[in-house]
C-alpha cells in the first residue's frame, strides 16, 4: 500500500510533536488517542507492532514512520542522527 499523507494515522503522527500534550497522553493511553483519532482495528494493531512494515502496510508515510518509532520508543532519539548528512545538507541549503 502506498502511503497516504491524508489519513486518520498520518494526521495522528504529524501531530504527535506538535502537541506535547498529545504525546503525553498517547504514552499514556494509547487506546484512548487511537480510538479519539477514529483509527480502525487494524492501523491500531500496526502501530502497537510498530515495525516499518507494518506502518507501511496502513499507509503511514515514510517520514512519519521514524515519527512514530520516535514516539513510541523515545530512546531511539539516542541512535538518530544527522551528522554525517549534515555537511551535505548544508552544501544544498546554500545552493539553495
Amino acid at each position: 500500500m502506498s502511503a497516504r499523507v491524508d489519513n486518520a494515522v498520518n494526521r495522528l503522527l504529524a501531530r504527535l510533536f506538535q502537541e506535547p500534550a498529545l504525546l503525553e497522553r498517547l504514552l499514556q493511553d494509547s487506546a484512548a488517542v487511537f480510538r479519539e483519532a477514529g483509527l480502525s482495528p487494524d492501523e491500531c494493531a500496526a502501530l502497537r507492532e510498530g515495525s516499518f512494515a507494518a506502518l507501511e502496510r496502513i499507509g503511514v508515510h515514510p517520514t512519519l514512520r521514524m515519527h512514530w518509532q520516535m514516539a513510541a520508543r523515545p530512546e531511539i532519539g539516542e541512535h538518530v542522527s544527522i551528522r554525517e548528512y549534515l555537511p551535505e545538507l548544508l552544501a544544498e541549503r546554500r545552493r539553495g
